[in-house]
């Protein structure tokens, strides 16, 4: 079965979204540790940053959101530091505590494969990647590759990138790793048609703009998104 993961920012009533996200079909989540300078991200999620900095959400805290997370629940949960974060806090003092609260992995979209070797995480790759880089990533990462579908910030776009497809097929001859697709998809027919492609998709800043209204409007759009992949039909490799 093609898997949904489903990003959101770490806050208060974070704990209570993620529960909404997984009872309407989400497989894994991401944690969001809000950074202030977030260079991968689009104006939803720097948004949704900015406000969570506000309301005291520092490392600290969102460890502790990420352990009330875990405490129901037995679905994968992802927290995304930015490297200044592992920084600042002590890289392996963070992977360390990250795992004592529940994290099953980490990503880290600031941190190329090749750095820190023995931080374990979920690599990115790019349609700017060389096919050097892509083979790197996939065998370094941890569990699944990451394919940024487009070359930009993340936000919802009108349609799937036309980069995806060239993407997925060189991953697929570099990798045996499981390619999960994000950056850019925001509907269930986005997300229908990149698990044509992938073997899991990412939706986060349009989930992170539905959770604004609530755990039952994040649960029908997952359930939504989740009957788009369920839909899917696997392109021929």
């Amino acid at each position: 079965m093609k898997k949904l993961s489903i990003y959101l920012m770490c806050e208060p009533e974070t704990p209570e979204l993620v529960e909404a996200a997984v009872e309407g079909g989400a497989d894994l989540l991401e944690l969001g540790f809000p950074f202030s300078d977030p260079l991968a991200d689009g104006p939803v999620i720097r948004l949704a940053g900015e406000r969570a900095l506000a309301r005291g959400m520092r490392t600290k805290r969102c460890l502790e959101c990420l352990a009330a997370c875990r405490e129901p629940l037995d679905v994968p949960l992802i927290p995304m530091p930015y490297a200044s974060l592992l920084e600042a806090y002590g890289w392996e003092r963070l992977a360390a505590d990250a795992r004592a609260s529940g994290a099953s992995s980490l990503i880290v979209a600031d941190l190329p494969a090749g750095e820190r070797p023995g931080l374990r995480r979920v690599q990115l790759v790019a349609p700017t990647s060389t096919d050097e880089r892509i083979r790197l990533a996939g065998e370094q990462t941890d569990g699944w590759l990451y394919l940024v579908s487009l070359t930009g910030t993340t936000g919802a776009r009108d349609q799937v990138s036309s980069q995806l497809a060239e993407l997925v097929e060189r991953a697929r001859r570099l990798t045996t790793a499981p390619l999960y697709a994000g950056f850019g998809i925001s509907t269930a027919e986005h997300a229908r048609a990149a698990a044509e492609l992938c073997d899991g998709v990412v939706v986060g800043s349009r989930a992170v703009q539905v959770a604004q209204d609530g755990p039952a409007s994040l649960r029908d759009f997952v359930r939504e998104l989740r009957a788009g992949i369920d839909a899917a039909v696997p392109a021929s490799r």
